[in-house]
């Protein structure tokens, strides 16, 4: 192997291949030093007949050129021309490492120019690009002549070749690496190597860029709501910190649902608003709850002013109450939260201004609702104008532990209602002990302080129930003949808790067990039917709730009197891959309280029982949560799911029973049933379905049925769904849906 260095100003010209070719009357000019580049390249054998005669490397040939490098059969070099031609089994790979491959190529000396035959590329993320001949330009633009682009492989895993699941065939095909994009003329898109569409002109972004403007994969689909409906995203990148989407939705029933998406991030903020609007015919049906412009408003961000200072926002907004259902709207991407509001009965939107500086926190917020209940009167929906919460955690420990206070100011109001106003104060200290034996002692303290105003006190309204034709009121167990009125609370508190977990092996396996105990003892009687209850109408009671001293989810209700609240944890990991985890656990009082609702299964002497049990063996397991009525074992609560995954098999099976009934705050009796699942029948081909049962009603709430397609460079799918929801103004639907996307083309 002859290897040959050089260092010179763009070309191969060689040093040291022999003493004549070296010996010219003419010395070689040589650079400036900033302008030399290193050449290396070596062969098995290395010739040049005469002084100023073309330089032939034969036999392996590799070839550096700073980041470049090459690879052939054969190299001819001529200096006086600065031409390179490689021939047999030629590639060029580049700085970000895409390689190029020829039959013949003949390029300029720094190999970034020059014709190559029977070309092939390599590019990022599986791209393939194919070509008769292709003309390399300044580095940064490839022209090919009778070309083809994919994504797919196109040999199978025994190395024979394969038709590609898609690819496009064009008579010209340029390359733009400067302005980042793959333009076809005269293009072909085959799928299984059958041509279904022909465009005169397509571009794509280069497979090389995270993000470029153009279309995205279209969601198509038709169903009894909105007949055929196209939805047709448009993204558009506006700069390297703000970028927007574009998905209109085309319907033949009601129209174009206009929808757009904005985002930007930069180092002091971010913000994303979604939001969409259509001019919807309401004259066939004139109803006062569908508007004649139907609309939605999402949004969410911050800005930051300064190390301290922080101001955010969340919107949620729609026209009507059946609007999000009709058009199956949702929150998206950054925009989309754990629980999703827009599938549930009510929007909030809020603004808050926030304040930190060590160990001090202030925020202002305010909230706004709105019910998507037909049976919701928007004037008796409260606004929060403002909410104030003011929190300073000691830096110093104070008698060993940590210690806190806070103030909490909450303004009320309604257009047709009671208007309140709630100030609250605390202070809190807590401190842990651990002994040697490995006891853990946690000792807490709160004392609070509330203060109440009311007014248009004779506003209360009240709400019927259709089963019974009775009607309660909005704030159960108040009734007064004043427009307004003062309420005061002091609410101390003190408790302490005991664990001690445990652990052993046994017999290769690993056991854990913890009893808990916690005692808790507050002044008795502390919820007069006099402070109305805002914000603390509904409590979900279970496990992991069981240790909040105050399990109130607001400031209105407070959980008095003494109690006890006892647990205990356990779980077993076996040699065998089995797992088994579980709690159960129980409140006991010595008086009852008020503080909740009789649902909630709190507020009796005992409380029902909640806890958990999980069992996982390798990839099949059950998840259970549960509240049994303390009296009877009776089911009041209940949360279970079951789940087996495999390479070719997916299901979860996931029953949901609420005995809570609480009419105040719109909470009835719910029993459901929800099964999935997904089999893969073929490589590449898989059958799913979903099925959501109201067992309560015996009613069928949703099905869905989904045949799948997904290979290396492609997804296709097809689902027909049943949706049996209904409302006044909303109808049953039956849809099929259509989704595709085609890696590197469109995704």
């Amino acid at each position: 192997m002859s290897t040959v260095l050089a260092s010179v100003g763009g070309g191969f010209v060689p040093s040291g291949i022999t003493t004549s070719a070296m010996a010219q009357s003419d010395p070689v000019s040589i650079p400036d030093e900033e302008e030399q580049e290193t050449v290396l390249f070596e062969a098995d054998t290395v010739t040049r007949d005469f002084d100023e005669g073309p330089i032939i490397a034969e036999g392996d040939v590799r070839a550096y050129f700073g980041e470049r490098y090459l690879r052939a059969d054969k190299l001819i070099y001529n200096p006086n021309t600065d031409i390179v031609i490689a021939e047999g089994n030629v590639s060029i790979t580049d700085s970000d490492l895409e390689t190029a491959f020829a039959g013949r190529v003949e390029l300029s000396g720094d190999l970034r120019d020059g014709i190559a035959e029977n070309f092939s590329a390599l590019l990022e993320d599986n791209a393939r690009l194919a070509a008769d001949s292709a003309i390399q330009e300044q580095g940064a633009r490839t022209r090919l002549s009778r070309a083809v682009y994919t994504s797919c492989n196109v040999c199978n895993e025994q190395g024979e070749g394969k038709t590609p699941t898609w690819r496009i065939k064009a008579l010209r095909v340029t390359r733009d690496k400067e302005r980042k994009v793959v333009r076809f003329h005269h293009a072909f898109l085959e799928m299984k190597g059958i041509p279904i569409i022909y465009a005169p002109f397509l571009q794509t972004p280069d497979p090389s860029v995270e993000r470029q403007s153009g279309f995205l994969p279209p969601n198509i689909g038709t169903s009894s709501r909105l007949g055929f409906n196209i939805e047709l995203p448009y993204y558009l990148a506006i700069s390297n910190h703000q970028d927007a989407t574009f998905f209109p939705k085309f319907t033949t029933s009601d129209g174009v649902l206009w929808q757009g998406e904005w985002r930007r991030k930069g180092n002091d903020g971010y913000h994303v608003l979604s939001g969409g609007v259509i001019d919807y015919d309401n004259t066939s049906e004139p109803t006062e709850d569908v508007p004649g412009v139907r609309w939605h408003l999402f949004g969410r961000g911050y800005r930051d002013f300064g190390d301290n200072w922080r101001v955010s926002y969340d919107i949620e907004r729609v026209s009507d109450d059946t609007y999000l259902r009709q058009y199956d709207v949702e929150r998206r991407g950054d925009l989309r939260q754990e629980l999703d509001r827009g599938q549930t009965n009510q929007l909030r939107s809020n603004a808050k201004v926030e304040w930190k500086s060590g160990g001090s926190n202030l925020t202002f917020d305010t909230f706004v609702f709105q019910g998507l209940r037909s049976s919701d009167d928007s004037a008796t929906i409260p606004y929060v104008l403002p909410l104030v919460d003011y929190k300073y955690k000691f830096d110093d420990k104070i008698l060993g532990g940590r210690a806190s206070i806070g103030a909490n100011m909450a303004v009320l109001y309604r257009t047709e209602g009671i208007d309140s106003q709630r100030l609250t104060t605390s202070a809190n200290w807590e401190r842990d002990f651990i002994t040697r034996g490995g006891h853990r002692f946690n000792v807490f303290a709160e004392a609070r302080a509330d203060l109440y105003r009311f007014q248009d006190l004779d506003l209360g309204t009240e709400i019927c129930t259709s089963a019974t034709s009775s009607c309660v009121n909005d704030f159960p167990g108040f009734s007064t003949t004043e427009t307004s009125d003062f309420e005061n609370r002091i609410a101390p508190t003190i408790g302490a808790e005991w664990s001690y977990p445990l652990t052993r092996e046994f017999h290769g396996a690993r056991l854990f067990l913890e009893p808990r105990v916690q005692i808790v003892a507050s002044l008795a009687d502390q919820n007069p039917v006099e402070i109305l209850n805002e914000d603390s109408q509904s409590i979900e009671f279970d496990y992991a709730g069981l240790f909040d001293y105050n399990k109130s989810t607001g400031y209105d209700a407070f959980e008095d009197g003494q109690r006890m609240n006892i647990g205990l944890t356990a779980s077993a990991i076996f040699p065998n891959g089995i797992s088994v985890e579980g709690a159960i656990g129980q409140q006991y009082r010595i008086q009852n309280t008020n503080a909740f609702d009789s649902s909630s299964g709190l507020g009796e002497k005992s409380s029902d029982i909640v806890g958990s049990l999980n069992v996982r063996y390798k990839n099949v397991g059950i998840e259970n949560r549960f509240r049994l009525d303390d009296k009877n074992g009776g089911i009041q609560r209940a949360e279970s799911l079951a789940f087996y995954r495999s390479k070719r098999f997916l299901a979860n099976l996931s029953y949901v029973r609420l005995n809570e009934e609480n009419v105040a705050n719109n909470l009835t009796r719910r029993e459901e049933l929800t099964a999935t699942g997904r089999v893969k029948v073929l490589d590449h081909w898989s059958v799913g379905g979903a099925w959501r049962v109201d067992l309560e009603s015996d009613q069928t709430i949703r099905q869905d049925f989904t045949v799948g397609y997904e290979d290396e460079c492609s997804t296709f799918g097809i689902t027909y769904r049943r949706n049996r929801t209904f409302d006044a103004n909303l109808k049953r639907d039956n849809a099929i849906i259509l989704t595709f996307t085609l890696k590197s083309l469109v995704e």
